[in-house]
């Protein structure tokens, strides 16, 4: 009994395996085929787009070729007293691969033509029996080329007859010549025994067959066969004019010997209509579906060995994972502990933003609310005093001019800052005199130098040289600091600028003897909007834009500026030029 049901557990077993083989098998050769039809296709317009670039190259060069004879046939000027001699040698040289250019005169002779050595000059058409092509262009006035001939060297070429006219006139006609052996050379398609290139013309007759197994002339299906499933199709598409791919069989006796697939394209030269096609066994899709399994093979082989071999770490990696999982929560513990840090940072950072907008908005209202309340009320007495001594006129334009110049600087200090923030301050460099441009900017702020009696001590070296830089934007440097200098000391104070000559930069100090300042607010000096009083009744004026517009010159020409102060003992503002 049990060895009955283990025969018939034995037998059930081998039907399952049996089903599980033949469901692989039919899946796999289901999907063989469907990975062959793609390929296929694919392999076909690769070698569609191959067929298609050379035969419109080649189209492209015939007409380009014709063309240069059209130009010299419709000269204005009519038929030179060399019969297009020159014309026709610098055709051929241009040309580059006519095997010779003649021109036939009107009787059909002909009289000129280049390289002379396969000219023959006097050659009559009429008495030769050779006028048939002439009395076509002669009769129609078109361009026309005739069917690859055979050449008295023996190989094969096509003539170019082009119609040459003078004030409607018939003068003749060019003739030139390409051989077959020199466009091949030109438009080469690789090949072998397998895959080769062929060239029908408009009848479906072989004109060229890299194979060479062929007779001039002879139409390609009686060549291969007219049995040859599929062929008769491929040629009438051709003949017809088409672009396409197809495919036929090769028969010998009723037996098929092998498949073959064609890719073919048109090339339209005047009243000749070829059609160039390749053709590749389709053993050759079979090849590349052999590659593209062994190279899937390859893959899931070193797939399997890089599992196999990552396998192996598994255990080691989750001996350490606990310890490493441990260490990355630290790690991202602490990174949360500066996040905190850098935004309490940031938060402070845009309170004092805040801060700073409200000062500057205060101080900006000061600064023009000041001088609008002087303008006015200059502006209101001049209008109501309708007698006014000179003097006490004089006195109050100044004091209305005065502070239209205030305004001025302030929105100019407005502009040079939205400058420098946005990287658009524009440096116009030339050859600057250092000591010529201190001085220029002393006569600038001479007048609230001699207000407050204070003395300026310059120290220049003698043999200094000439540096390059924008002598509007260093006066405009020298003037804010000088200003600063001036507003920050007490009256009978002393201003020093000296420069020292370096290597590679000019060092320049401006200090100053007056009130100074403290570490932090030496921190804070070269902020936008930054005063060291920023109240509504600070003694100084200014918008706290002077320094930020100094530091985005010097450093916006590669310079560096530094301040050095303690409260009481005045400051020193040192920055550098490149020379």
């Amino acid at each position: 009994m049990w060895d009955r049901k283990s025969k018939w557990n034995l037998v059930l077993f081998a039907a399952v395996v049996l089903l599980l083989i033949s469901s692989i098998v039919f899946l796999w050769m289901k999907t063989n085929t469907e990975v062959r039809s793609v390929v296929e296709e694919q392999y076909q317009n690769q070698q569609l787009l191959l067929t298609r670039q050379v035969s419109s190259s080649i189209e492209r060069t015939l007409n380009e070729r014709v063309l240069l004879l059209e130009v010299i046939a419709n000269k204005d000027t009519g038929v030179p007293p060399d019969n297009f001699r020159s014309d026709l040698k610098s055709v051929y040289d241009v040309a580059g691969m006519f095997y010779v250019v003649e021109y036939v005169n009107e009787d059909g002779t002909i009289v000129s033509g280049y390289p002379e050595d396969n000219v023959p000059l006097g050659f009559n058409l009429y008495e030769n029996k050779q006028s048939r092509a002439f009395e076509r262009v002669k009769n129609t006035g078109q361009v026309y080329i005739t069917d690859p001939l055979r050449l008295m060297e023996g190989n094969y070429g096509s003539f170019i007859w082009v119609p040459v006219h003078e004030d409607d006139e018939f003068r003749g006609a060019f003739i030139a010549i390409i051989r077959e052996e020199d466009l091949k050379s030109r438009y080469v398609v690789a090949s072998n025994s397998s895959n080769y290139a062929y060239l029908l013309d408009d009848r479906g007759r072989v004109l060229y067959d890299e194979s060479e197994n062929y007779e001039r002339g002879t139409s390609y299906a009686e060549i291969l066969g007219s049995d040859s499933s599929g062929l008769l199709d491929i040629i009438s598409k051709q003949v017809n004019g088409t672009e396409g791919n197809g495919k036929y069989l090769v028969l010998n006796n009723g037996t098929v010997v092998e498949e073959r697939l064609v890719s073919y394209s048109p090339i339209n030269w005047y009243n000749q209509k070829w059609s160039l096609a390749l053709t590749s066994p389709s053993s050759e899709v079979d090849r590349l579906i052999v590659s593209v399994y062994l190279k899937l093979f390859i893959v899931v082989a070193v797939s399997v060995l890089f599992i196999v071999f990552v396998s192996s770490f598994i255990v080691i990696i989750l001996f350490n994972w606990s310890k490493s999982l441990e260490q990355e929560v630290d790690e991202k513990t602490q990174e949360l502990k500066d996040s905190n840090e850098s935004l309490r940072a940031a938060n402070k950072k845009l309170k004092e933003l805040d801060r700073l907008k409200t000062e500057f908005l205060s101080i900006v209202s000061h600064e023009l609310k000041t001088p609008l309340t002087a303008m006015k009320t200059s502006g209101e007495f001049l209008l109501e005093t309708e007698e006014c001594d000179r003097s006490l006129r004089k006195k109050m334009l100044d004091i209305i001019i005065r502070n239209i110049d205030r305004q001025s600087r302030m929105v100019d200090d407005l502009l040079d800052i939205s400058r420098i923030e946005s990287d658009r301050m524009k440096f116009n460099k030339e050859p600057v005199d250092i000591e010529e441009t201190i001085k220029v900017s002393l006569e600038v702020v001479d007048t609230i130098i001699r207000n407050k009696d204070m003395k300026v001590a310059v120290s220049v070296p003698d043999d200094l040289e000439i540096i390059t830089t924008d002598k509007d934007k260093l006066v405009q440097v020298f003037v804010n600091l000088l200003n600063n200098a001036v507003k920050f000391s007490n009256k009978g104070g002393t201003i020093k600028i000296n420069v020292e000559d370096e290597t590679d930069s000019l060092r320049i100090s401006v200090s100053d003897n007056g009130i100074g300042m403290g570490p932090e607010e030496v921190e804070k000096i070269f902020d936008k909007f930054y005063q060291i009083d920023s109240t509504s009744t600070r003694r100084v004026g200014g918008s706290g834009l002077g320094l930020s517009i100094v530091k985005g010159i010097i450093e916006g020409q590669g310079g560096t500026i530094t301040v050095l102060s303690e409260p009481g003992k005045g400051s020193t503002f040192v920055f550098t030029l490149m020379k």
